[in-house]
């Protein structure tokens, strides 16, 4: 497989994936603003998210975990996203250094 056929795919991957994101917001669109499907879509990103953490939790270890924890409760403290995506780094940051 040369470099263009790579490119190709992963363009072609791009595409189709910006094309079903904005079939979904359309088709969000066109729900009733207080139905069940409204409300699932809404919680939709929170629960990728979370799937994501998860599995990056799993696949890190103890430096993962403690680094999203950190995160966790300095959003939940702070009400801040920002500082718990920077406490989250540096806790992970101290744990992978304390482990070596």
């Amino acid at each position: 497989m040369t470099d263009w056929h790579i490119i190709a795919a992963v363009c072609c991957v791009g595409l189709v994936a910006y094309a079903l994101r904005t079939g979904g917001y359309l088709t969000a669109g066109l729900l009733p603003a207080d139905s069940q499907a409204q409300r699932f879509l809404r919680l939709a990103p929170a629960n990728l998210f979370v799937a994501f953490v998860a599995a990056s939790c799993f696949a890190g270890g103890i430096t993962n975990v403690v680094g999203a924890l950190v995160a966790l409760v300095t959003m939940l403290v702070t009400k801040r996203q920002w500082a718990g995506l920077i406490m989250g780094f540096v806790a992970a940051a101290l744990v992978a250094i304390l482990r070596g």
